[in-house]
């Protein structure tokens, strides 16, 4: 244990031996957030999963920087299917230590499969539509609903729980007594589990009120009378035949049957399917809403552009020459203008630089020219860079890889200090698949940053290529 002033080790005394604070108390609240992580360890080993929440949640309260209860309660929430809140605990835990923490090989479980987190997305999205059919009223759907949730995550407790309440409702207990035996094979300790246990195994296996024996029914086959003080049992010896009375009761039996089958059974299968039916097209309407405004979206992005590159163009415009070419000196004499110019941001003068010609560049350029050129990159270079690097961040986690690579390239090139640009250059062509060009971007990366934790993950990657 550290002291909380100078960071020194301390001994069994109740006051720092580095710095004389008293450390009496401290210790005691830390040695309690330790006796609750404890305890909330032994619960999440015997399945109670609300007793080992509730302790861990303890234990951040005396010392919100335990980094090992914050781990463990995360992997709780994500046993019990709440995929969000153990995301939460474990980027909260990354913050509070960046190195040699347990969380980065969960968060990198979750978002490196792509495909569960779309199981997350929708899995929440289904929770969230079969609660507001339950506020509906529409109970029938919201089962429907709820069956698809628990098909994506079997382990979601709550979605089991709004189950079995359901079926509850509908006094179908046999399937409530299911859906929370699966319950509480996930969390044990489950107070509102527990609770419609009770109650669902009380309407399954009542008791006997009035504490008797139930009756045995009087046997229509045998005489019975008495004789002074016992009573006699005759069995009857003749039996009824077996004549057209008993056929015509069975066939009378058998139209009954079908006619339940065909009012009663198949109206509801049909109705079911109905709902089923309509549920697929709600969701369907939901895909076309949500497509629809993204194109709106879209078009007005695109119309946004439009107008940029005419008023872009119309500003070139002013700076052509009366044979409408503009050469590469009138392009930094633009970019210079407009880097004076205070209404003006640095991407323009980056548009103006980037105008002027390589070849150019290196074959007729002046010095005067290049230290002109010079001092405008070098006065907009960080700028520009974080500019070009939070777009290419924005457009790698779009998994836009094309628009990446060419925003985070450009990062790199304006700023070759920028780590974190080069390493995410790297992920864009290695999740793009072009692993030649990311094999030699991440040996750049640990070339020219060799220490730190970019540098170390450079290397897993180039062991993935690899092998």
């Amino acid at each position: 244990m550290e002291c909380y002033n100078c960071g020194c080790r301390l001994s069994e005394k109740n006051f720092c031996t580095a710095c004389g604070v008293d450390v009496g108390r401290y210790k005691a609240i830390m040695f309690a957030a330790n006796r609750f992580y404890n305890d909330g360890l032994e619960r999440a080993n015997v399945r109670d999963l609300t007793g080992a929440v509730k302790s861990l949640r303890q234990c951040l309260k005396f010392n919100k920087n335990h980094v090992d209860a914050r781990n463990l309660l995360g992997l709780v929430y994500f046993e019990m299917g709440e995929a969000v809140a153990a995301l939460s605990e474990w980027v909260i835990s990354k913050n509070i230590r960046e190195e040699k923490n347990l969380a980065d090989d969960y968060i990198n479980m979750v978002q490196s499969n792509q495909g569960r987190l779309d199981t997350i997305n929708t899995t929440i999205k289904k929770f969230n539509v079969a609660l507001d059919l339950c506020k509906q009223g529409s109970n029938d759907l919201a089962v429907i609903q709820l069956k698809k949730v628990l098909n994506l995550n079997p382990k979601y407790v709550k979605a089991h729980q709004l189950l079995a309440l359901l079926f509850m409702e509908r006094e179908e207990w046999d399937k409530a007594l299911r859906e929370l035996e699966k319950c509480r094979k996930i969390d044990g300790g489950d107070v509102n589990t527990l609770r419609y246990l009770k109650e669902t195994e009380q309407m399954l296996h009542p008791g006997d009120e009035r504490g008797g024996v139930k009756k045995k029914k009087t046997d229509t086959s045998a005489t019975v009378y008495k004789s002074g003080n016992e009573v006699i049992i005759q069995p009857l010896n003749d039996k009824e035949p077996l004549g057209l009375t008993a056929f015509i009761q069975i066939a009378i039996g058998i139209i009954i049957g079908i006619c339940v089958t065909y009012f009663l059974i198949l109206p509801a299968k049909v109705q079911d399917a109905k709902d089923e039916l309509n549920l697929e097209i709600a969701g369907y309407g939901e895909q076309i809403d949500q497509k629809n405004t993204e194109i709106t979206e879209l078009q007005t992005r695109i119309s946004q552009l439009e107008q940029t590159n005419l008023d872009m163009q119309d500003t070139i415009n002013g700076y052509e020459g009366t044979n409408g070419a503009m050469d590469a000196n009138n392009y930094l004499i633009a970019a210079a203008y407009t880097y004076l110019d205070p209404s003006q941001d640095d991407m323009m003068v980056e548009q103006y630089l980037d105008l002027i010609g390589e070849d150019y560049l290196t074959e007729a350029a002046s010095q005067e020219y290049w230290d002109l050129y010079e001092y405008l990159l070098a006065q907009i270079g960080g700028s520009v860079s974080e500019s070009y690097y939070e777009s290419g961040l924005e457009a790698y986690n779009r998994m836009d890889y094309v628009s990446a690579i060419y925003d985070l390239g450009k990062a790199y090139l304006y700023d070759d200090t920028n780590e974190d640009a080069l390493y995410y250059l790297a992920l864009s062509y290695y999740d793009s698949g072009d692993l030649d060009n990311a094999r030699l971007r991440f040996e750049e990366l640990i070339a020219v940053f060799p220490e730190g934790i970019l540098a170390e993950k450079a290397r897993q990657k180039l062991e993935e290529i690899d092998s």
